[in-house]
């Protein structure tokens, strides 16, 4: 009996993984700093080699159809963002203020403006956060981080100047430009 696995099931599942992942960053704010800080970035690291390689896995598949959690993708992104953000308030890293006031203003920006590109941006500051921690926290983690987005920008160098950095640009410019 031949058993055959479709290649975008294998890309849901990476994105399936990259959704409940960010959701488990958080339960690492229970743990002393030092372990809590290498176990939530070592989730971060599995979450980006998994958005890294979902999106090429799918477009092999001989069928040029979107499954749902495909086009659901950047939530799984933004979701690890998220908690990553929880992770450091909740660990003491960033402020209850600074915590809750930047979700409650990235939500509102989020359903005001209803732009992936905003998207995004809003990503960035969990992840700078993350890496600044890491790499203050447990340096060998910040460093596995820092190489693997230098790792990603050269194997994506070609795409990343020309379509990933010119899209993002060109949507925040229009984001300002519609309201």
């Amino acid at each position: 009996m031949k058993v055959a696995i479709s290649l975008k099931l294998v890309a849901d599942i990476l994105t399936t993984i990259r959704f409940f992942t960010g959701l488990y960053i958080i339960r690492f704010a229970t743990l002393d700093v030092p372990e809590s800080v290498a176990s939530a970035s070592l989730l971060l690291w599995l979450a980006w080699v998994t958005d890294l390689i979902d999106g090429p896995i799918s477009r092999l598949d001989p069928r040029k159809t979107q499954s749902w959690i495909g086009k659901h993708d950047l939530t799984a992104d933004v979701t690890v963002a998220f908690g990553c953000w929880l992770f450091m308030t909740f660990s003491g890293f960033v402020s209850t203020f600074v915590g809750v006031g930047y979700l409650l203003l990235s939500v509102f920006l989020l359903w005001y403006f209803k732009s992936e590109h905003l998207a995004w941006g809003l990503q960035a500051p969990p992840y700078a956060g993350m890496i600044w921690i890491a790499l203050t926290k447990s340096p060998t983690h910040g460093f596995l981080l820092v190489a693997w987005i230098i790792f990603v920008v050269l194997v994506t160098w070609p795409r990343f100047p020309k379509y990933t950095l010119p899209e993002f640009l060109n949507g925040m410019k229009a984001l300002f430009k519609s309201r």
